[in-house]
Formats: C-alpha cells, sequence, structure tokens
C-alpha cells in the first residue's frame, strides 16, 4: 500500500513538473550561437524544436488561464458583498461602481463616502496627504497618522476605559493591515527583483537599438552608390559581380556586429529567466493572499505556476527571433 502511494506521489509530481515553466525551460534548444552566418539547416532544426515548446506553452497557457478566470469570476458576487459591507454601500451605490462611464464627480462622491464611512477620512484630508507627500513632508504626514490613532482610540474607548465591539474591530483591522502592509512590501521586493532583470535587458536593447541605427546608416550611406552603379546597363558581367561582392561585405561588416550584439541580449534574457522562477512563484501566492486578505475573502483563486509558466512563454517568443539579424547563405545546389 505504502509503495502504491509512493508511485501515487512520484506520478502526479512528474505530471505537475511537466506544466512547469522549469521543464519547458529544458525543452529549448540550446543556448544561440553569437555569430554573424548561419547554415540554413542548422537554423531548421533550431526554428522546428522551438516552435513545438512555443505550441505547447501557448496551448497550456490558455487553458489555465481561462480556467483560473472562470474561477474568478465565480466568486465575484463575494467579492461585492464583502465590499459593500466592508465600506456600507448600497445596492444603489454598488450598482454605479460597476458603471463604466461613471462622471469625474460622481467617482468623487462615491470615494468620499466610502472614505467617511470606512476610515473617517475626507478627500480633502486624502489631498491634502498627497500634497504632503508630492513636498516630501514625512513629518507632516506622520503627526497627521498619529493624532488620526489618537483620536479614533479616544472615541471608541468608552469612559471606564473597557474596549467597545468598535474597538475590538478596530484593532482588528489595525492587525489586518498590518498583515496586508507586510505582503505589500514583500509584494514589491518581488516585483522590483523580476523588474531589475527587465530593465537591464531594457538598456541593452536602448544600446542596441542605437547601435543599430549608426551601422545601418553606415551601411546604407556606402551602398546607396553602389546599388545605382548597379542600374547602368553597360557594366560588364565582371563589374557587376564585384559591386553585388562589395554591397554583400558592407552588409556582412553590419553583421558581423550587430547580429552577435543581438544574440547576446536574447541569450542574457534567457539566462536570467530560470533564477527568477521561484520569485514568480512566490509572488503568485503573495498575490493572492493580498486579494484575499483585503477583499475579506479565505482564499483568493490561484493556479500555481501560471506566471513562471506566462514568464517562460514570454521569453520563448523573444528567443524565436534571436537569428533575426543572422545572414543565412544561399543554398548553391538550388
Amino acid at each position: 500500500m505504502k509503495k502504491i502511494l509512493v508511485f501515487f506521489v512520484l506520478l502526479v509530481s512528474i505530471q505537475i513538473y511537466a506544466q512547469s515553466g522549469m521543464y519547458f525551460l529544458t525543452q529549448f534548444p540550446s543556448l544561440a550561437k553569437s555569430i554573424c552566418i548561419i547554415d540554413s539547416v542548422e537554423l531548421d532544426i533550431y526554428h522546428s524544436q522551438l516552435s513545438k515548446v512555443i505550441l505547447q506553452l501557448d496551448s497550456l497557457c490558455a487553458l489555465r488561464k481561462a480556467a483560473l478566470e472562470e474561477r474568478i469570476h465565480k466568486i465575484k458576487p463575494d467579492v461585492e458583498k464583502n465590499i459593500a459591507q466592508d465600506f456600507n454601500l448600497s445596492d444603489a451605490d454598488l450598482q454605479k461602481l460597476k458603471q463604466k462611464k461613471l462622471s469625474a464627480a460622481e467617482k468623487k462622491a462615491l470615494m468620499d463616502k466610502m472614505l467617511k464611512d470606512k476610515a473617517d477620512i475626507s478627500m480633502k484630508q486624502v489631498e491634502q496627504l498627497k500634497k504632503m507627500k508630492k513636498e516630501g513632508n514625512k513629518e507632516g504626514i506622520l503627526n497627521w497618522a498619529e493624532a488620526y490613532q489618537t483620536q479614533q482610540m479616544a472615541e471608541l474607548v468608552s469612559g471606564d476605559s473597557t474596549k467597545t465591539p468598535e474597538l475590538v474591530e478596530f484593532e482588528k483591522n489595525l492587525s489586518k493591515n498590518k498583515e496586508i502592509n507586510d505582503l505589500m512590501q514583500e509584494q514589491k521586493q518581488l516585483i522590483d527583483r523580476i523588474a531589475a532583470v527587465n530593465k537591464r535587458i531594457a538598456n541593452k536593447m536602448f544600446e542596441f537599438n542605437k547601435e543599430d541605427s549608426v551601422q545601418t546608416e553606415i551601411r546604407d550611406t556606402k551602398n546607396k552608390p553602389l546599388k545605382e552603379l548597379l542600374s547602368n546597363d553597360d557594366l560588364s558581367s565582371d563589374q557587376r559581380k564585384t559591386i553585388i561582392m562589395e554591397i554583400a561585405l558592407n552588409y556582412l561588416a553590419y553583421c558581423e556586429i550587430i547580429s552577435p550584439m543581438y544574440i547576446n541580449i536574447i541569450n542574457d534574457l534567457r539566462i536570467s529567466t530560470e533564477p527568477l522562477i521561484p520569485t514568480y512563484d512566490r509572488l503568485e501566492i503573495v498575490n493572492a493572499e493580498i486579494n484575499a486578505k483585503s477583499l475579506g475573502l479565505k482564499e483568493w483563486p490561484v493556479d500555481p505556476g501560471l506566471m513562471q509558466l506566462e514568464a517562460v512563454k514570454g521569453l520563448a517568443h523573444a528567443i524565436a527571433g534571436v537569428y533575426k539579424y543572422t545572414i543565412v547563405p544561399p543554398d548553391m545546389n538550388n
């Protein structure tokens, strides 16, 4: 019986791994060579192997994403009910919130009501806080927060210093808000970790595009008069071949700079993705916990591993064009 159970656990683990981003990373072709010229056969093999992986990733992500969205849609009534209770909204208020064409004045009035009922804060106070934040007035914000909390506590404690039901609820909210705040801080750290990689790649692409523009200008400037010469009907066969060869050499010079540069950036993106897999997994959980606690739910629907799968799918599409600047020599046999 124990052996059967172990076998079942192993089987399930294998099935889960086979649908993970880590698994699909192992199915990618080898890292692209940092080259300018590639054989057509080698290029076909690379694209053929990658196309199979992309097809599976696109299909799997679409299916899992659709299933997750359906689960989220099912809890929508609970979410609306909790929001209405939490902010003391009437059915009419709730219907207004659902309207896409809500005027700025109506939005402001609803927000004012929600803040006033929930935290006894007016939109005017919110605007004052925004102003203090913009001005970098940390001391002013801190003083306001301390005064606000003191006022709230004074209002919630009865004359004999016993805790009123409102104070118990207030302390409960403080505890929940601290949990949410801690999760949001962790969420920011996780997002920043992913963003740091994306920013590094984006900066490299920015520099690449600048260099590409420079090298394209050099290539085209050299080739423009040569192409004009080719329109001369008086050229001999040898002269024509010489000009075509010179044009080809200019394209080769461009390719030898640009193609390896681009390939190295895409390879960097690929190498940087695998270490981020645990970050995507944790971010997925943290996001779900924040949603659940903020919306008063026991749990928020989540499909573990979907976020890493989406990241690997994006990577797969990016590396599909890794050889876009590479020269494929013509087949001389045809």
